[in-house]
């Protein structure tokens, strides 16, 4: 018995085919126009010719990760006097101001300035703009609190400014890093440069984490014998070559190795590759938060960042498309972020992203000046019944084509629609919902009196396909990388066979997130599925606890209108047991 030709057609040109067309055909050309976005940075440009530049920090209860944060930035490789960082410390209730006041003195030291304001908690863009007034440079960089920028990122990112007039913003490459399980220290070790992993437990009594890179001493060996000096967490002062700060726990189980390493090679082949080849056709729809650059009439023409999405950076991405501003990726200019290694911030974070999109492509709509047409469909087809005109109707279809045109020409940018922000929609939410239909269509063979193989095979041939595209892209952003950034590639690579289970969560992700834009406000925090879980377990306690005291209650006051002594029955029932 064979499976009926359209169940052949349906499964295998639904599935296979349409999928190969949306995830396969575009990435020869992905690939083609990411590699025309490889740009040199030009050694050739003197200190003399690097504008002033002003990095803007946003910060809220980051006393963990600011040291390492301003520690990046002062050793940035740039001209002295010519960089100035704007810590904005958005309501911290730890010790974020403190940790960042250390830092002034070692600014100082090295040409650049610190400068530090405290404002009462109101959020990320307000703190952002807050930033924004008092910068001075004609170049404005704006890095996330828990970002560590490498060591000529800043340099890197300034450099297309300087060469290329035309190009008004610039996003970053923003490369994960991940917590690795380290080695043991006792007095007697050798450490090389090399050596120092993230965890170190010393004299067997106390746990620390690195955070930074180790730095060697050019005038000492590649090994360097002899006691390790160690400062505390942020800390500006000594003459530490390693920054330390407490170790919170193991951090290499099933899940956290699981969510890190993919979430590593996710970064690579998705948004950093994706960056490059939309840097080169003009429709990048999302600068990163973590680092981007602005020239500073170009930020001050759109009037800075604008509460009105939870992606306050993908919304100002898509203002400076409005207003033709030229947007780069500059592959060169690197910032280190840490994994996310639990489920519940996964989560938010995702669908935070999700819901920005949908925010943001609401917005871009708003934008049109040409108005839709005002009467339906249904009551033109009233009309040209009641007058018997069936050309009215197809009058009516040439208008609305004319009009959708019209809104095509005069109010999108096209690039970032068609190749961008709407490819994006086009295939996280539009196509997002037929897809989970075909699961529970798949479902409904076995009623149909359909052979099961088939659900089997298809799925072992999307599997394969999808980790087929990943191997492509993975290659090729390898042999664009830098040596630090192959290592990790080489280290991490067999997890590129979990990529499609890590990629199919965060489409269920991103599904809850087109639902939750329904029928929840726009906040920046959203509650996980496990947290959400605990939480509906501790209600679903006090409910039913509630419950029970309002039965008693009302038991009690049903038996006092009836004169009936209750306490007295259960008395007289304990006695008689």
């Amino acid at each position: 018995m064979q499976d009926p030709s359209w169940v052949v057609i349906l499964v295998w040109g639904t599935w296979l085919l349409l999928t190969i067309i949306i995830d396969g055909l575009p990435i020869p050309y992905k690939l083609y126009f990411s590699q025309k976005t490889r740009r040199k940075v030009d050694a050739s440009i003197g200190d003399d010719r690097l504008p002033e530049v002003s990095v803007v920090v946003p910060a809220h209860n980051e006393e963990f990760n600011i040291g390492f944060c301003l520690e990046s930035l002062i050793a940035s490789r740039y001209p002295e006097g010519k960089m100035e960082i704007i810590l904005v410390d958005d309501g911290s209730q730890d010790k974020t101001i403190e940790k960042a006041k250390s830092f002034e003195t070692p600014a100082r030291e090295m040409g650049k300035k610190l400068k530090i304001i405290a404002k009462p908690h109101t959020g990320k863009v307000q703190a952002l703009n807050t930033g924004l007034k008092s910068t001075r440079g004609s170049i404005i960089i704006t890095i996330d609190a828990d970002a560590r920028m490498a060591r000529d990122a800043i340099h890197n990112i300034v450099v297309p400014f300087v060469n290329e007039p035309e190009v008004g913003a610039a996003t970053g490459y923003i490369e994960i890093t991940v917590p690795e399980p380290g080695i043991h220290l006792d007095k007697n070790t050798s450490l090389t440069s090399g050596a120092i992993v993230n965890i170190l437990h010393l004299d067997e009594a106390t746990a620390m984490e690195v955070v930074t890179s180790y730095h060697e001493d050019p005038g000492r060996d590649d090994v360097v014998k002899g006691d390790v000096v160690i400062t505390p967490a942020g800390s500006a002062t000594g003459d530490a070559s390693i920054q330390v700060r407490k170790h919170e726990g193991v951090r290499d189980g099933i899940l956290e190795t699981f969510f890190s390493r993919c979430e590593f090679l996710e970064y690579i082949t998705a948004f950093n590759f994706e960056r490059s080849y939309q840097s080169y056709v003009q429709s990048i729809y999302s600068m990163s938060g973590a680092f981007s650059a602005f020239r500073r009439e170009v930020i001050g023409k759109v009037g800075g960042y604008w509460p009105l999405t939870v992606a306050e950076d993908m919304h100002m991405t898509m203002m400076l498309h409005n207003r033709k501003v030229s947007i780069i990726h500059v592959p060169e200019a690197v910032a280190y972020v840490e994994a996310i290694t639990d489920y519940d911030t996964l989560y938010s974070q995702r669908v935070r992203w999700a819901r920005g999109q949908i925010e943001v492509a609401s917005m871009q709509e708003k934008q049109c000046p040409v108005p839709k047409e005002d009467i339906p469909f249904r009551d033109i087809l009233d009309i040209a019944w009641a007058e018997k005109s069936p050309r009215m109707i197809g009058h009516y279809l040439q208008n609305r084509v004319s009009i959708k045109i019209q809104r095509l020409r005069q109010c999108t940018y096209s690039s970032f629609n068609f190749m961008g922000l709407q490819r994006i929609l086009l295939v996280d939410h539009t196509i997002a919902f037929p897809r989970l239909i075909w699961v529970f269509v798949l479902a409904l063979f076995p009623v149909l009196g359909l052979y099961l193989y088939i659900i089997p095979v298809v799925a072992l041939l999307l599997y394969a396909f999808y980790i087929a595209i990943d191997l492509v892209v993975i290659i090729f952003v390898y042999q664009n990388s830098p040596p630090n950034t192959q290592h990790q590639i080489e280290k991490y690579f067999p997890f590129i066979l979990l990529l499609p289970v890590y990629r199919l969560m965060t489409f269920f992700f991103r599904l809850s997130a087109f639902l939750q834009v329904l029928k929840e406000p726009s906040d920046w925090t959203v509650d996980g599925p496990v947290n959400g879980f605990k939480e509906g377990v501790k209600e679903a306690k006090k409910d039913a606890n509630a419950a029970k005291e309002s039965v008693v209650t009302s038991i009690f006051n049903l038996a006092e209108a009836l004169n009936i002594n209750l306490e007295n029955l259960l008395n007289q029932g304990r006695k008689g047991k």
